[in-house]
């Protein structure tokens, strides 16, 4: 007899997504709702939000890649707009204060 290990699976929200779907991965590390972490997508990799941890899914068919490692320093964290937007994303790239990356950020990469 065969010991099966279930898996944990995760339910995550793109950003883009209005209506609040939400998308099912497979996940083999240690997470928590909020945290954020990359997944595979059609068009490469994705950073999305962790909404939901579930013990089985039907949907679930691909497991998520790795945790989004935050590089900000504690100022940089705290730092926000006026309106509440955040100033960094977590690889301490400068955001607007609609909270979108510049066109120019590969540019100096």
């Amino acid at each position: 007899m065969t010991d099966v290990a279930t898996r944990t699976i995760i339910a995550v929200k793109f950003a883009w997504e209005k209506a609040g779907k939400t998308y099912d991965y497979f996940v083999d590390f240690p997470v928590e709702v909020g945290q954020r972490v990359y997944v595979p997508t059609k068009r490469g990799e994705a950073k999305v939000e962790i909404v939901e941890i579930k013990t089985g899914s039907e949907m679930a068919s691909v497991a998520a890649l790795r945790p989004v490692e935050d590089l900000r320093t504690d100022e940089e964290k705290q730092a926000k707009y006026p309106n509440g937007q955040r100033k960094y994303s977590e690889d301490r790239t400068l955001l607007d204060e609609k909270g979108n990356r510049s066109i120019f950020d590969d540019v100096d990469r």
